[in-house]
């Protein structure tokens, strides 16, 4: 299988997430607590959740000489 060129960030974490996520079923001994999917999850929207817009400044901007 070729994967394209990816356009963003966020399809590149899509990518990564959803391999993990498929991997994680073949793993053996290893539980998932509610507590630990809760943290995945946590963790997930925090890396997908869109930046917040920066402040803009009202003053004008004078170049040095």
């Amino acid at each position: 299988m070729v994967i394209g060129r990816l356009p963003g960030e966020r399809s590149c974490l899509s990518l990564v997430w959803a391999v993990l996520d498929r991997a994680s079923h073949g793993w053996r001994g290893l539980t998932m607590t509610p507590k630990g999917l809760r943290l995945l999850q946590d963790l997930r929207r925090q890396l997908l959740q869109p930046p917040a817009a920066k402040e803009v400044i009202g003053q004008a901007v004078t170049a040095a000489a």
